[in-house]
């Protein structure tokens, strides 16, 4: 009888860690600014999925949605970029480091580039 209780507690303790876990941490959705300090800020939603090899993404999913070109994760310094194009044509990079790991609401900071213009954009997971 204390063998079938302690069994039950190892399952249901076990049940409750695997729950907890979010998988590939860039999995999900990341909404932030880009723009510079204290100018005009542009909303950005980016919805990221990892396969087991590689990771996709979608820029403001919609009707103007724009996808991953490129996209890599060091999984040494958490350094996460991509590459993309805008409906106009103009490139798209971003480059910025995760932070914060654990968390759900976990961030990603670095710079977004289009049309060759830097600007400061912090990604917060949803």
């Amino acid at each position: 009888m204390k063998a079938a209780w302690l069994f039950l507690l190892l399952s249901l303790s076990l049940s409750t860690s695997v729950q907890a876990q979010e998988g590939f941490p860039l999995d999900g959705t990341w909404r932030g600014f880009w723009g510079v300090p204290g100018g005009e800020e542009t909303l950005v939603v980016i919805v990221m999925n990892w396969d087991g090899e590689n990771i996709s993404g979608r820029i403001n999913p919609g009707r103007n949605m724009i996808f991953f070109e490129e996209a890599s994760l060091d999984p040494e310094s958490w350094l996460f970029n991509f590459t993309s194009t805008s409906k106009a044509g103009e490139p798209i990079a971003f480059s910025g480091t995760l932070e914060n790991i654990g968390a759900y609401d976990r961030t990603i900071t670095g710079t977004w580039t289009i049309g060759g213009v830097e600007n400061q954009l912090v990604l917060t997971r949803e």
